[in-house]
């Protein structure tokens, strides 16, 4: 075998080692170009968005006007519709009375709540986070500041009612959008290392028709099995269509009804769908929702306008979407990110409506308990705090210490503010159950219960008693009603005048039903963490053993509570109800058509014809005075059936520190603002005045 040169040997080695240098020179060239590249685009995108963000600051409005801002050419040229919104004159002129000539919007507030949510989900059904999405959304109109029946522009300039083409005599809703509402850019730092976002979801997005179509496609999406999409599907049950006209314009069409008037069949739609359409709609981010957060789309071809309504594998992935744990904002606030102890939000400086936020942050700590809320609040590191009933004697205890005199005297006094809260504590009579059957024995346990002894001695006079399921101070509930009195000797006479005796000697009265006999003995299902629940229970237990009857305490968690009132799996439970604004709608809580479906809200299973007659016309009917007269029959026959004893609605104790400002009750301020029905106080016109 012949041996190689030297010399071509080594020339051999030298051109490998000057090849290597090239493929090394041409690798470190092609990252340096990468690189560069990328720093490029990174700055093409931050202008971008600072060229948008001009463009969107040269339109907003200067912080001392709350106006709006004016319509469209294209509004405004379809004029022969009236607009169903009206500016409000609380915001365009009073609120700018309350605040300092050189008012600029500063400070923070501060609160916590009990627990952290395990998601921010659009469809969440956590209370706190759906006051959050609140926060951080728009609507397409807003109420009047201080009423219940006057709307204002929100995320909508104008909303006329159109009769529709197909069927005249019947309305459609046509919204006009404002061009100047926009989604902010999301923050990478919101998300965790492997969800690299795309350069789209870094830009300001305009809220448009589309959005809101997306809101009512996924809710009505039969396979979106998240609870809150579940209960407003049926809640818009009626709801038919959300048409897109342009990106700015869009038709809200309900379902019409055939209705007799004057016996002829007219097609309605039903009285509550003005409403709706106006304050119950909020959009959902096309751009974050209908993408993953590479940027591509989730449906590739969605050119079906009813492609988010349909899909089962869009509702899937909206179901566990990358931007669950966020909050994309339009709204007054943005979301700032979320933490294990706090989520914070901050002040949309860019909000077409200036004057809505008057503080520039926002921020809730997670606590374990109702108790380490109370001690940060008299540690003054929070602005606001609902007193609870069992605090009412720390509080004066409280108001004596060196550490409150110390907080007084460098302009942190706590003042006070009572109302009467929008909810109700009842006891539910289940009516399956052979006890509670006759209206007349239910009669009798409400009058067995002294509700005055429940509201003196286990809420320290905190709470008015109240006779049916309307708020006490609404329209709707008749004035004229007073409580059955507390009387445990008749009730006893009633109860033995429906056959209840005590028949064996045994102390529990009992009657013979179905040839079997029954003792008046059952269980009352309860919070048991709750202690003012568990001290009021226990005294119902008391009071009824007065009259013969025997109650067994069901003390449970939250869960157990959950799956006791969604099966209906109780004989009496102590509860309360969160009440909405008029006008009122009795079909969730009384309609028949509930009393014996799983996990529907009347869960006593209460059954009236006349009731249902009267839900059915409220339905329909248009006319004020017509629809007052129903709600005073409907409250009346209530007062009579006693499905519930209705115990108590509680007072509201707001106690706040004195450098809080603009605290007070709308109707109580007819100086400030003529003719206002709310009588709860408006916390989005606080501001602080630090001492």
């Amino acid at each position: 075998m012949s041996k190689e040169p030297l010399g071509l040997y080594l020339l051999r080695i030298l051109a490998a080692c000057g090849l290597f240098a090239f493929m090394a020179m041409l690798y470190w060239s092609s990252l340096a170009l990468e690189e560069r590249t990328r720093s490029i685009q990174n700055k093409l995108e931050q202008m971008d968005i600072q060229i948008q963000e001009l463009k969107d600051t040269l339109t907003t409005q200067p912080v001392v006007a709350h106006s709006n801002v004016q319509p469209t050419q294209e509004v405004a040229e379809a004029s022969q519709y009236p607009n169903l919104l009206s500016e409000d004159p609380f915001y365009q002129k009073t609120l700018s009375t309350l605040l300092p000539t050189d008012f600029k919007p500063h400070g923070s507030f501060h609160s916590g709540t009990i627990g952290k949510p395990d998601t921010l989900h659009p469809f969440s059904n956590w209370a706190g986070v759906a006051e959050w999405l609140g926060m951080c959304n728009i609507s397409v109109a807003r109420l009047h500041f201080g009423f219940y029946d006057k709307y204002a522009p929100d995320g909508a300039l104008k909303v006329e009612q159109r009769d529709r083409e197909d069927q005249p005599g019947v309305p459609e809703f046509w919204v006009f959008l404002r061009k100047n509402a926009f989604w902010q850019p999301l923050n990478k730092e919101w998300f965790s290392e492997d969800i690299a976002l795309a350069p789209q979801f870094l830009k300001k997005h305009p809220v448009t028709a589309h959005d809101y179509k997306l809101f009512f496609d996924a809710m009505k999406n039969p396979y979106n099995q998240d609870l809150k999409a579940v209960s407003l599907r049926n809640y818009y049950s009626d709801l038919e269509e959300i048409k897109v006209v342009d990106d700015y314009t869009f038709i809200v069409r309900w379902k019409t009804h055939k209705v007799d008037e004057n016996g002829k069949q007219v097609p309605k739609i039903k009285f509550m769908a003005q409403g709706l359409t106006l304050l119950g709609f909020s959009p959902l981010p096309g751009f974050v929702f209908k993408y993953f957060a590479d940027g591509t789309k989730i449906l590739e071809d969605d050119s079906d306008p009813e492609s988010y309504r349909n899909s089962s594998v869009w509702a899937q992935n909206l179901a566990r979407h990358w931007a669950k744990n966020i909050i994309p904002s339009c709204g007054a606030w943005v979301f700032k990110g979320m933490s294990d102890t706090q989520i914070t939000f901050e002040r949309n400086k860019q909000f077409y409506l200036p004057l809505e936020v008057l503080v520039q942050g926002n921020e809730v700590q997670f606590k374990d308990s109702a108790d380490a809320i109370w001690q940060e609040f008299k540690a003054n590191k929070y602005e606001l705090y609902n007193l609870q009933p069992d605090k009412v004697l720390e509080l004066e205890q409280f108001l004596k210490t060196e550490m409150y005199k110390q907080q007084a005297a460098n302009g942190s006094a706590i003042k006070r503010l009572d109302y009467l809260g929008r909810s109700y504590t009842y006891i539910a009579w289940n009516q399956t159950k052979p006890w509670f059957k006759s209206r007349r024995v239910r009669q009798a346990l409400t009058m067995a219960i002294d509700r005055q002894r429940i509201i003196r001695d286990y809420l320290q006079g905190m709470g008015e008693e109240v006779t049916g399921t309307f708020y006490k101070y609404s329209p709707s509930t008749d004035p004229s009603i007073k409580p059955l009195p507390y009387d445990p000797r008749q009730a006893k006479q009633i109860l033995e005048q429906e056959g209840w005796f005590d028949s064996n000697g045994d102390g529990i009265i009992d009657k013979t039903i179905d040839g079997e006999n029954i003792p008046f003995k059952f269980q009352l299902t309860y919070y048991v963490k709750n202690n003012v629940s568990k001290s009021i229970a226990e005294y119902v237990a008391t009071a009824l053993k007065g009259v013969g009857i025997s109650v067994e305490l069901r003390g449970v968690d939250q869960a157990d509570l959950s799956s006791t009132v969604e099966d209906k799996n109780f004989d009496a439970l102590l509860l309360a109800w969160a009440l909405g604004v008029p006008p009122e709608d009795p079909r969730q809580l009384w309609s028949s058509e509930g009393a014996e479906e799983k996990g529907s809200s009347n869960t006593v299973g209460f059954k009236n014809k006349e009731v249902d007659q009267i839900i059915d016309q409220l339905d329909y009917e248009y006319n004020p005075e017509k629809r007052q007269q129903l709600y005073y029959k409907f409250d009346n026959i209530l007062y009579e059936e006693q499905p519930y004893t209705f115990l108590f609605s509680p007072k509201v104790s707001l106690l706040y520190r004195e450098y809080v400002q603009n605290v007070f009750v709308p109707k109580d301020r007819q100086d400030l603002v003529p003719g206002a029905q709310v009588t709860t106080p408006d916390g989005s016109i606080y501001w602080l005045k630090r001492p």
